[in-house]
């Protein structure tokens, strides 16, 4: 950081640009909790973010993939006889498709976070809930917001063992107390 002090100047964290690349630095990423950027420092940016760095670097790859493959083509071009005119018209072609994909693949959209809601676990099976419904917000709280959260939670566990793990500690909790 020592070697970046004009660009780097915020204490909070690393900026980044609307592309999440490091300022002052070429082909470097940063994302989640260590950057400074103007959105709340949650696992729901950090994973919009990674899905987002996680797209553009397959565009990325396979925007270089095109351009070794167009050199390739226009190389092949033009060792190509005058003779066989078929063999250039197919090349041709090739090189027009391989330019149309590249120009789709060059087009690099900048990184926009998209706010999901939020839930909270309280205590004393209470929840809140903030929720952007219809361009607005949908705030609640209570037991009924619980059993939204305890759904929530559940749908985002991967696998059917894990649900049943967290089920069967809920009810033993529940029945047994902790």
């Amino acid at each position: 950081m020592a070697q970046l002090p004009q660009h780097q100047t915020n204490r909070r964290g690393l900026l980044v640009d609307d592309y999440l690349r490091l300022l002052g630095v070429n082909d470097v990423y940063a994302i989640g909790d260590c950057t400074a950027t103007s959105y709340a420092p949650t696992a729901q940016v950090a994973t919009q973010q990674g899905r987002y760095l996680a797209r553009l670097l397959g565009q990325l790859a396979k925007k270089e993939e095109l351009e070794t493959r167009l050199a390739e083509l226009r190389g092949e071009r033009s060792g190509l006889p005058e003779g066989p005119e078929g063999k250039v018209k197919n090349n041709a072609e090739e090189i027009e498709s391989v330019v149309k994909q590249l120009n789709r693949v060059s087009k690099i959209r900048p990184f926009h976070y998209s706010h999901q809601g939020s839930l909270a676990y309280i205590g004393s099976d209470k929840a809140i809930a903030d929720l952007p419904i219809f361009n607005g917000n949908f705030a609640s709280g209570g037991v009924a917001t619980f059993l939204f959260w305890r759904s929530a939670y559940l749908s985002s566990l991967f696998s059917l063992r894990n649900r049943t793990l967290v089920i069967s500690d809920w009810l033993k909790v529940k029945l047994f107390g902790r």
